[in-house]
């Protein structure tokens, strides 16, 4: 159990938890520490926010605080969503779409998916107090991570190579790491809240693998990246909404 959640930390962030080799059997393991892997990087971003807020108005806090998270995973989710972008949004063949997806050059696609995201978290999560955007980081980051469980167990990779063959979890994983997803949205978020942010993950979880299908023929570690990015940004929206009305 600990070497499984180790590789999870070390898979999904840039902490030194020193793993080793991360395995496809091990990761597979691992996959039910994804979500709780979402609470150390929403904790963080939930600290930052909070420090930095001492000194600082809500606007630069709250870039520091993604800041922050984008640091502690070395932008793996960002990376994901620009390469996804990148190659689901070219008219072009399915092979040349997944040879752009192993092009680490990012286009315009990519680059106009990265800066929506930064400026739809920064404008959404900047008006929250520090109580609720501690909320808000901790479910967008714990739904986000959960978002590659379904996809991973559902869907055939869209090729050999990358996370999208090697992160196989099974039913078990599955069920236990959608567990800690759905009690971290309903407690961190709120009864009602969390199930309006449960719901928004499920959707763009679909949603998204159904393009990646569509597009690629299959899912990828990109694609794992860029749909957890949807889904946290969507998590979010949908509490910040929900504690609005």
């Amino acid at each position: 159990m600990i070497a499984d959640a180790r590789a999870a930390v070390a898979f999904l962030t840039r902490l030194p938890v020193g793993s080793g080799t991360l395995a496809a059997d091990g990761l597979s393991r691992a996959a039910m520490w994804f979500p709780a892997v979402g609470l150390l990087v929403g904790g963080v971003m939930a600290g930052t926010r909070w420090l930095a807020g001492l000194a600082l108005g809500p606007a630069p806090a709250t870039v520091l605080a993604l800041l922050a998270a984008v640091l502690i995973t070395g932008a793996l989710h960002e990376d994901g969503l620009a390469d996804a972008a990148d190659a689901i949004g070219a008219h072009t063949t399915r092979e040349r779409r997944l040879a752009i997806l192993r092009d680490s050059r990012v286009g315009a696609f990519g680059a106009l998916a990265l800066v929506f995201a930064v400026a739809f978290a920064v404008t959404v999560l900047a008006p929250l107090d520090a109580a609720r955007f501690a909320r808000a980081a901790i479910v967008g980051h714990v739904l986000g991570r959960w978002s590659t469980l379904p996809q991973a167990f559902v869907l055939a990779p869209a090729h050999r190579a990358g996370a999208g063959a090697l992160v196989r979890p099974g039913r078990v994983a599955v069920a236990i790491g959608t567990a800690v997803a759905v009690a971290t949205a309903l407690v961190a978020g709120g009864t009602w809240p969390g199930a309006i942010a449960l719901a928004t993950g499920a959707v763009v979880t679909a949603l998204g693998a159904a393009a990646a299908v569509r597009a690629l023929g299959g899912v990828s570690g990109d694609t794992f990246g860029a749909v957890a990015k949807l889904v946290e940004l969507g998590s979010y929206a949908a509490l910040a909404a929900a504690w609005a009305a």
